[in-house]
Parts: C-alpha cells; sequence; structure tokens
C-alpha cells in the first residue's frame, strides 16, 4: 500500500490519534446508559486484578464517557486513580449515541466455535487457571468442558505400532466374546455362532473386530437371530 493510500485511509477511517491518561474523576457517565451493569462490576475488578486496565475509555472533551462505563466502575472500586482515555471529539452527538448502542450490541454478532471453545477452557484448566476470569458463568464452563470430554472418550485411538490383537483372535470378556476378523467372512462368523451355541445362548447380534472396511454383508451376518 503506497504512502497515499494509506493517508486516504486515515481520511476516511481516521484512527485514535493517541492514548492519553485522565484523573479519574475527570470522567463523567452518561446519565442515559441503556446497559444494567451494576452487577458485573465485581467481576470486572477481578479482571482488571489479573490482567490490568488495558482498554482505554472512549470519552469526549467535556469528560463525558461514549464507552467503558463498567471498566471505569471497576476502576473506581478498585482506587484506581488515572485511566487510559482515547477522545472521539471528531464525532457528532448523533454518532456518538449509535456508537454506544453499535459497541455492546456487536458482541453478539458472532457465534462460537463450541468445539474450539472447549480446547482453549481445557487448556485453561489444564494450566490452573482462574475459568472465571474469562467471562463464562460456570454453567456454561462445565457445559464446555463436558463436550470436550465425550470428545475425547469418543476419538478413535491411534492404531498401536504392535497391535495386540490378529486376525482370527477370539477375546473373552465376561459373558461376552469379541472376535478380530473380517465381518464379511462367513468362516468367522460361524466361528463366532458356535462359541454361542455351546453356551446355550441365542444372541442378537454378534460384535466383530473389522479387519478392513465393513460392507453390506456385515449387516446381513452381525443383525440375524441365531436359533
Amino acid at each position: 500500500m503506497s504512502q497515499t493510500e494509506v493517508s486516504n485511509n486515515r481520511q476516511h477511517y481516521p484512527l485514535a490519534q493517541r492514548i492519553e491518561y485522565w484523573p479519574i474523576d475527570k470522567l463523567v457517565f452518561y446519565a442515559r446508559n441503556p446497559r444494567k451493569n451494576d452487577s458485573a462490576v465485581d467481576r470486572m475488578c477481578s479482571s482488571i486484578q489479573q490482567f490490568g486496565f488495558k482498554i482505554p475509555v472512549l470519552a469526549r472533551s467535556d469528560g463525558e464517557v461514549v464507552d467503558g462505563h463498567l471498566r471505569l466502575k471497576a476502576a473506581r472500586k478498585l482506587g484506581i486513580t488515572d485511566v487510559p482515555v482515547i477522545l472521539c471529539d471528531e464525532w457528532s452527538p448523533t454518532q456518538v449515541k449509535a456508537f454506544r448502542l453499535m459497541v455492546n450490541r456487536s458482541v453478539t454478532w458472532a457465534d462460537w466455535d463450541e468445539e474450539l471453545l472447549g480446547l482453549e477452557l481445557q487448556e485453561l484448566k489444564e494450566s490452573d487457571f482462574d475459568l472465571s476470569l474469562t467471562g463464562f458463568d460456570p454453567g456454561e464452563i462445565d457445559g464446555l468442558l463436558a463436550l470436550e470430554d465425550e470428545e475425547r472418550a469418543n476419538a478413535t485411538p491411534p492404531l498401536p505400532e504392535s497391535p495386540v490383537s490378529r486376525p482370527g483372535d477370539l477375546w473373552r470378556l465376561g459373558p461376552h466374546r469379541v472376535l478380530c476378523e473380517d465381518a464379511t467372512n462367513a468362516e468367522a462368523v460361524a466361528r463366532l455362532e458356535a462359541c454361542w451355541r455351546e453356551r446355550g445362548c441365542c444372541p442378537r447380534f454378534a460384535i466383530l473386530l473389522l479387519a478392513r472396511t465393513c460392507s453390506k454383508s456385515y449387516w446381513r451376518y452381525s443383525g440375524r437371530s441365531w436359533r
């Protein structure tokens, strides 16, 4: 991008010129702020204690807050005396009103990828990080971690370099029998059927570990009733 293009972009989409540090008492809450956030002040205090006051307050030169009411309430409760501020005097009063609504509403525009979110939370949990500082409620966190645990439980384990079971092996699992064979092999199915007949049982289904991709024949064998 050329210098001319950069200059044109800055004219059309003005960037913050600088961050200033103001005494906190110089800032004034917007009296008609439609966001009810008093119940969230303590959580924001915990966030600032963990991460610091990193997001500047947006304000007008007269001190009226455009964005950052919750952060400002938390800062006052923590006894912080100076906060970072970005001025937005170039906006008209109408733009300020519209921005206040947009900046709060925009957090609902995107959806979460719950699988990736669960991975992030799981890694934070394994690092012994306080998950309440992520902004999610305990019930939400438990639900997302449960999804991750379920996916792990259902994940196909990697193939071992030296498998213990080989085609033809018949495993005894209590009253059950598991045969490692090709499910389309009629002789293998007959062998498993004979095991059940010897025990005087009449199973509805046979359990076979497939040595290759299952075909429609498998369902014919495994779904039959043996008499």
